[in-house]
């Protein structure tokens, strides 16, 4: 089985909506209306950029990005503000954090640590997983 590369995609919020970009690779960038736009966008432009790749020779180069693995970030603040619906204290007991922390690192009051940070996203990951399972009858 080959090993994927993972190709890191930074959202952050803008004064129009949202915008991506690749740190590893300058022409990969876009923007959107929303986050589910700019991840559309997104795609196209790693498209174009692997069809650059290809066009200058660059064959290897193309491969990597072509067989990677695209991973979105998105600060705290940013995704609470995005899944409004989601209820942080709530959450924050599901994963065993404190409702008043998520609800200061929601507001930037708070920095969140690494350890934190990864706490948080295992939870929701869990979490994701338990909803994939319900089915309705």
């Amino acid at each position: 089985m080959e090993h994927k590369t993972k190709l890191p995609i930074l959202l952050e919020k803008s004064g129009t909506g949202y915008s991506a970009y690749a740190k590893e690779y300058p022409a990969i960038y876009t923007a959107g209306e929303n986050i589910q736009e700019v991840k559309e966008n997104i795609q196209e432009v790693i498209e174009y950029q692997i069809e650059y790749l290809e066009e200058q020779k660059k064959i290897k180069e193309a491969e990597v990005l072509k067989n990677s693995e695209i991973e979105f970030y998105l600060d705290i603040q940013q995704f609470f503000e995005e899944f409004k619906f989601i209820n942080k204290s709530a959450f924050a007991e599901a994963i065993g954090e404190s409702p008043n922390y998520i609800r200061k690192i929601s507001r930037g009051f708070v920095k969140l640590s690494d350890e934190k940070s990864l706490k948080i996203e295992k939870g929701l990951h869990k979490l994701g997983k338990e909803l994939m399972s319900v089915h309705f009858t």
